[in-house]
């Protein structure tokens, strides 16, 4: 859970924030491959698809879940943070994404889709909580940034006074 949430926050800013007016998608969910994964399949990189969004670039390639996509645009896919960097600079491009599907490697074309960066939605899977499907402008997210910072503020204080009374 700490990781998923580590991710979040450290990818939302840059893509609200970056100087771009819209980014690249390509519409699906990934996981990294474990090493047990990797001697398995016999394969060295690339991250797992587990969902294809519905009507996103990747469905109309013919990307399914289950497939490992090794490189976009020949650049090799290590994990989340190359994936994003590969397709967010691409917006409108028709670029070759290289996958592993059953122990085939398969080349799809895909037009990367485009997003404008006030609209980006997110969409979070978090063990243990109900889904939680977020569309968030930046202006928005400022105002749920603020109040997560005073409801820290409030706890901190509280905890402050927690360990007091048990002292």
């Amino acid at each position: 859970m700490k990781t998923t949430f580590a991710l979040i926050l450290l990818t939302v800013p840059v893509l609200l924030f970056s100087e771009a007016d819209t980014v690249g998608y390509l519409g699906v969910s990934t996981q990294g491959l474990s090493d047990a994964m990797r001697i398995a399949l016999e394969i060295d990189h690339g991250l797992l698809v587990e969902k294809v969004h519905e009507d996103s670039p990747a469905e109309e390639a013919g990307i399914e879940p289950g497939d490992i996509i090794t490189e976009i645009a020949n650049e090799r896919i290590d994990n989340y943070k190359n994936l994003k960097e590969a397709v967010r600079s691409r917006p409108n491009e028709r670029v070759a994404v290289n996958i592993h599907r059953k122990g085939k490697q398969l080349k799809k074309t895909v037009v990367i889709g485009v997003r404008d960066k006030s609209k980006l939605r997110f969409e979070i899977d978090i063990p243990d909580l109900p889904d939680l499907k977020v569309i968030l402008g930046t202006k928005e997210l400022k105002e749920h940034i603020d109040d997560l910072k005073q409801d820290i503020e409030r706890l901190k204080k509280e905890i402050e006074e927690i360990k007091k009374n048990l002292k």
